[in-house]
């Protein structure tokens, strides 16, 4: 056999196996981060952004009910202070903040905020974690997001009116995310994702069950034929762009380095522009500009390995 044929025969490493399954992982996360917009829009038709956010975070913790056995059977007792740590600032606070934010600030502000996150990930890495400030992979994240940057500043209908003491709350957000990230990969390695995540949304649900009770969630539905309509959205919402979704970036940020695992927030903007394209909107020049952005720059984050001081 000669060497052509020998490579095309030979198994994928394991090392391969790993990087494309640390891939498929980021972009299903992108995926399905970047269509909750759609689910958001339209659970909008019949609830305020802060009920969206509660029925969020409801169905996100009861579909992860059945996994909480298994997190109270492998989950360390002295490891639940870190898990409630990241519950609420990596989605119970930053879930009900957007949505405030945006009463104030346009949404396309507040997906250039969103793309901070993997500089500020970056950032609390090097201050708070002994990640190294290595220039290259920093170079990466820059690029990345002006990438994202592109993508939402050149897009018809932009405004960049708003509130600084909104701009200020939105901003709060990629902060959280990136100390969550960062709590995620140095206090919680290792922890099975599925159980970890129930217990994550075990610990939101109980005060999102309070508040969904307090506004009368019940009777708007029952007697408000538009939030009946837009209540399937919601519950798609919390079980796909919560539950589903961070489960995998559990897995994702267990398995790979942390600024990879933070770029999905990058992605996300691609996501929005190809669901435009399938829906007839013009893809400009833009739009390709961004995207090889984008990519370059996750691929530059991907190639330099994450190491401590």
């Amino acid at each position: 056999m000669n060497t052509a044929e020998s490579n095309a025969t030979a198994p994928i490493k394991k090392d391969d196996t790993h990087s494309l399954l640390n891939w498929v992982l980021l972009i299903s996360c992108a995926v399905i981060w970047g269509f909750s917009y759609f689910l958001i829009k339209h659970s909008l038709d019949g609830f305020e952004p802060m009920e969206v956010a509660g029925i969020r975070m409801f169905s996100g913790g009861i579909v992860l009910l059945p996994f909480l056995y298994q997190a109270f059977k492998k989950i360390p007792k002295e490891k639940y202070f870190w898990v409630f740590v990241c519950s609420m600032v990596g989605s119970g606070i930053p879930i009900y903040l957007y949505p405030l934010a945006e009463t104030h600030i346009s949404s396309s502000v507040t997906g250039i905020i969103n793309s901070l996150t993997p500089l500020f990930t970056f950032l609390i890495g090097i201050l708070f974690y002994r990640l190294k400030n290595n220039y290259l992979k920093l170079g990466g994240v820059l690029l990345g997001l002006v990438g994202a940057v592109c993508l939402i500043v050149f897009s018809p209908n932009v405004s960049f009116a708003g509130d600084l003491l909104f701009f200020l709350v939105a901003l709060s957000v990629p902060i959280m995310y990136g100390y969550s990230s960062n709590v995620l990969k140095k206090h919680l390695q290792g922890l099975p994702s599925l159980p970890l995540t129930s217990l994550m949304y075990f610990m939101l649900l109980i005060p999102a069950s309070i508040y969904l009770y307090k506004i009368g969630i019940y009777t708007k539905i029952t007697h408000d034929e538009k939030a009946l309509h837009a209540l399937p959205y919601g519950v798609l919402l919390g079980v796909f762009g919560t539950a589903v979704a961070m489960s995998l970036f559990n897995i994702l940020i267990q398995r790979t380095q942390i600024m990879f695992a933070a770029s999905v927030t990058y992605l996300m903007p691609i996501v929005a522009v190809f669901i435009g394209f399938v829906d007839h909107e013009r893809i400009a020049w833009y739009h390709l500009l961004g995207l090889s952005l984008i990519l370059v720059g996750v691929v530059i984050i991907n190639k330099v390995k994450d190491t401590k001081d």
